[in-house]
């Protein structure tokens, strides 16, 4: 049973749904208005942020007290490759990141239609460049909604350029096909109160500009995912985005891919981003790190030796 808080958001949601930032398509307006949603959810406690310029891109460090250096993790955010920054999700990666005990970097990565793909691939990939030059050792992948598409690519340039691989991701509801040819964005259409259709085809196209919409690093659900590392998908069972995840966890299995999927009931698009507003937000974020967690730390022999796999 959904709790009471998440049924009165949901509830929100479809009374305003008319006005809201999220069905509105002019990209400077939905930007605008994703920049005041955030204001939504509070910062948590014993968590510090530290801006600054990296590999190029604006970016941020979200620091918990106490934090272990064993591991690291790279965020990338959500908001259909048009909208969204570090800021829109502070509150989000910062619990992310008190949760996992680990330093979080999440990068303010170009956005669509202006800078159309591969830009904000080329900056995910220079951001984990960086963090490998920069010395930093098994480092966590994760990524929202067009984040979590963005994180699969990056996953696959990984494996191309045959890089030290990452030692884990997390897939928050993750778009991982712009063709939009998943059977839950017609039949759960009226479930979703944060997207619809409309909107995903309007995105995809900014998005995808000039290149094929099949293209693995656009879509990564039609990706050679052998070889990837141990992965955390997690999705609502009312999100018009479902079949994304279900299909993109039957894949990595039949690849041999170590993959936990987590369906919550009732739960919408990004749910997690209410997290300490709803308590199924608080839950979600408590699994992620706890998967973090339970990922055996790699030695470089081991990480060379996974290489091999590539």
């Amino acid at each position: 049973m959904q709790s009471i808080q998440i049924y009165t958001v949901k509830t929100f949601i479809n009374i305003f749904r008319s006005v809201l930032f999220v069905h509105k398509t002019e990209p400077n307006t939905v930007r605008v208005g994703f920049e005041r949603l955030s204001n939504i959810t509070k910062f948590p406690r014993f968590v510090k942020k530290e801006e600054l310029k990296y590999a190029g891109s604006d970016a941020a460090w979200f620091i918990p007290d106490g934090f272990g250096k064993s591991k690291t993790i790279l965020y990338l955010h959500g908001g259909g490759y048009v909208v969204g920054s570090y800021n829109t999700h502070r509150a989000l990666i910062a619990r992310i990141a008190r949760a996992a005990g680990y330093k979080t970097l999440a990068i303010n990565y170009r956005k669509a239609p202006e800078n159309a793909y591969p830009c904000a691939l080329e900056d995910a990939l220079a951001a984990y460049k960086q963090m490998l030059a920069d010395g930093y050792e098994n480092i966590f992948i994760m990524g929202d909604s067009a984040g979590g598409g963005l994180t699969l690519a990056l996953l696959q340039m990984i494996k191309k350029q045959r890089l030290p691989k990452a030692a884990g991701a997390v897939l928050l509801s993750p778009w991982t096909d712009l063709t939009l040819s998943g059977d839950s964005i017609q039949s759960k259409k009226d479930k979703d109160p944060l997207i619809t259709p409309h909107l995903l085809t309007i995105f995809s196209k900014r998005y995808i500009g000039e290149a094929d919409p099949t293209d693995p690093l656009v879509s990564p659900l039609f990706a050679d995912v052998k070889g990837f590392p141990p992965t955390l998908i997690q999705v609502g069972s009312n999100e018009i985005l479902f079949d994304d995840s279900i299909r993109m966890a039957q894949k990595m299995n039949k690849a041999g891919v170590k993959v936990q999927l987590e369906i919550y009931e009732n739960m919408m698009h990004v749910w997690q981003y209410l997290g300490g507003i709803v308590p199924e937000a608080n839950k979600a974020i408590d699994e992620i790190g706890e998967f973090v967690q339970s990922v055996k730390v790699s030695t470089k022999a081991d990480r060379q030796d996974a290489m091999a796999v590539y």
